[in-house]
């Protein structure tokens, strides 16, 4: 692996070399040398500390280009399998067959990071991160592994954000084209292995790119390869390169944490409402109806009493019920409101419930296409009458 490294940045020295840029040379000639020394490096080196560049001429490339080739490319041919007959790829049948895997699986994320639809976050993570290393374009030379490690980075992106995957599950797709960038969230996500709790609020988030994803992980540079160089090193230069490092993991934690304070801010300055009951409890004791329709409702009649909205109002107890007189504060009024709202929907799902009931025995006593029906029971049960459906006319004007 680490030969491997220093071949890559020794092949992007030449580059450099060629091009006429000195410092970008230098830079990657001596990190060749720090990751696996090579007599072809220490000489790129020496010649562009004391000659300088060879500039953008193609003639002027020094020899030792094809022995470096050749044992660039029979370290890869080590690596692959033993039909590759000893050929000069630069990628391996291995490297080939994740690209198409990934591929084959498309749209389906699960099937991209090979995980369960039960799999926990962790189990999402660690998959990210072995195809991540797999596909990488400075690992991966196949033909489509771009494309393939795209579409890893974006299944992560997906799957590790709580909101996204219940609307990935849900609704199947893309959950950022589905609903537009500005509706996602990003729970976690891709930061999620830096911190628990920290989330990206609605509004916050354009997509981000696979490289910068996959430099959150693994701390930018060539991965393992660019933590060898930092470790081989020497004294002050490493302890800055580990530094910079270490910053640069820290500080899209940091940011999330910042952003997470802000999206709770408004929390501090809001009041909750009241905690209520349909049916006295315990601790449910006090009756209560709502002012506009009379709904009723039970509270703690100790917090209650205690709260904002009733304090900023008049209140007295009789008969061990809290009664509300007529100088009731707007925000009890507008709590009351809520409370019948919530009624309206509780009212609504009992009777949707009691009607679907009601049409499957229908469907039952009437026979199979009418032969057999019981016209006594089809009667009886159409002329039942129900109370949350009655309520629901009654209270909201609302027909099921």
């Amino acid at each position: 692996m680490e030969m491997d490294d220093a071949l890559k940045a020794l092949s992007l020295a030449r580059k450099h070399d060629a091009s006429g840029n000195k410092d970008a040379a230098l830079k990657w000639a001596r990190k060749s040398v720090a990751i696996y020394r090579t007599e072809e490096a220490v000489t790129l080196v020496s010649r562009l500390e004391t000659v300088g560049t060879q500039g953008s001429s193609l003639n002027d490339q020094p020899s030792t280009s094809t022995p470096m080739k050749e044992t660039y490319t029979s370290i890869k041919t080590e690596t692959t399998s033993s039909s590759s007959d000893n050929t000069k790829a630069e990628y391996t049948q291995t490297q080939i067959e994740i690209v198409r895997r990934v591929k084959r699986a498309g749209g389906d994320f699960y099937s991209v990071l090979q995980i369960e639809k039960t799999a926990s976050d962790a189990e999402v993570k660690k998959s990210y991160k072995k195809l991540a290393l797999q596909l990488h374009p400075d690992k991966n030379r196949a033909p489509g592994a771009d494309e393939a490690f795209k579409l890893v980075s974006k299944a992560f992106t997906v799957l590790s954000d709580k909101d996204k995957r219940a609307a990935y599950d849900r609704f199947g797709g893309d959950p950022d084209s589905r609903f537009g960038a500005s509706s996602a969230t990003t729970s976690g996500h891709p930061f999620s292995g830096f911190g628990d709790g920290a989330r990206m609020r609605p509004g916050m988030g354009a997509e981000i790119d696979p490289e910068d994803l996959f430099n959150m992980f693994f701390g930018g540079g060539m991965g393992r390869g660019g933590a060898a160089h930092a470790r081989r090193a020497p004294g002050q230069r490493q302890g800055q390169n580990n530094q910079n490092s270490f910053w640069f993991q820290v500080l899209p934690i940091l940011v999330l944490l910042a952003f997470s304070l802000l999206s709770y801010l408004p929390s501090l300055f809001t009041v909750q409402d009241p905690d209520f009951r349909w049916r006295p409890t315990t601790m449910h004791r006090a009756h209560r109806t709502t002012f506009q329709r009379g709904v009723s409702y039970y509270v703690d009649p100790v917090s209650f009493a205690r709260h904002p909205y009733v304090t900023t109002t008049s209140s007295s107890r009789r008969g061990g019920s809290l009664q509300r007189k007529e100088n009731s504060s707007p925000e009890l009024l507008a709590f009351e409101r809520r409370v019948e709202e919530s009624w309206m929907k509780e009212l609504y799902r009992q009777c949707e419930h009691a009607q679907d009931y009601k049409r499957r025995r229908l469907a039952d006593a009437q026979g199979f296409f009418g032969f057999g029906a019981d016209r006594a029971k089809i009667a009886k049960i159409q002329a039942e009458v129900y109370e949350s459906c009655e309520q629901l006319q009654r209270l909201f004007h609302i027909r099921v």
